[in-house]
């Protein structure tokens, strides 16, 4: 599959896909957990989104390029060694943008080297296509990460009466918003929202090659 060339207008259905339309934490149920349990205001979100991209982007690119010269049984290995490795400068860098923002996120900064998503991506993909879809797609994968973080990040602080969000009054009218278990509601919600919009999609589709067709 490397050998097909992609084209650079190729490159954007791929990362519409990552962003909305296959959104791997929306669609796939893939990393839920890091946003459930960490991204309860926006700066947990922001966290999140930097550090997935510092290891999304990279591990998927070094497994593009050396993939296929390892035994397939040792890929997933390969990218958790990868993913620990990318870690340090990771958490280096989203604190360097966000100032203690990796100890806030607590459990949830350090389960991102295992995150579902970054691992799928990197093992399953990245090895099987080219440098231009893989890096359109770790774009797309974080992009959507990030949107799904900031969503529930806002969603949970309009629930907490605007704590933890920007000139919010912290006046806290629902605190179980910041549990883990609101989380997972707004995610199902969001994931019910997206199917819908992929089915409307579908049956336009349908309907206009209903038409196409003599």
């Amino acid at each position: 599959m490397k050998d097909k060339r992609l084209l650079p207008h190729g490159a954007g259905p791929i990362f519409f896909n990552g962003l909305l339309f296959r959104n791997p934490v929306l669609i796939g149920a893939l990393g839920m957990y890091p946003i459930a349990a960490a991204a309860w205001n926006v700066k947990n979100a922001a966290a999140l989104s930097v550090l997935f991209l510092a290891l999304s982007l990279p591990s998927s690119l070094l497994l593009c390029l050396t993939g296929m010269l390892v035994p397939r049984w040792f890929r997933p290995g390969l990218v958790l060694l990868v993913s620990a490795a990318l870690y340090v400068p990771a958490g280096f860098l989203t604190d360097l943008l966000l100032p203690g923002s990796v100890s806030n996120l607590g459990m949830a900064a350090g389960l991102m080297i295992c995150n579902s998503v970054v691992f799928s991506r990197a093992e399953e993909y990245a090895p099987e296509h080219v440098a231009l879809a893989v890096a359109a797609d770790s774009l797309g994968c974080s992009a959507g990460f990030a949107v799904t973080a900031f969503l529930i990040a806002v969603l949970r602080g309009a629930w907490m009466g605007g704590a933890g969000l920007p000139g919010g009054t912290g006046f806290a009218v629902g605190r179980a918003a910041d549990l883990p278990f609101a989380g997972f509601l707004l995610l199902g919600f969001l994931a019910a929202l997206i199917q819908w919009i992929n089915r409307l999609r579908s049956r336009r589709s349908a309907e206009r090659m209903k038409r196409r067709m003599p």
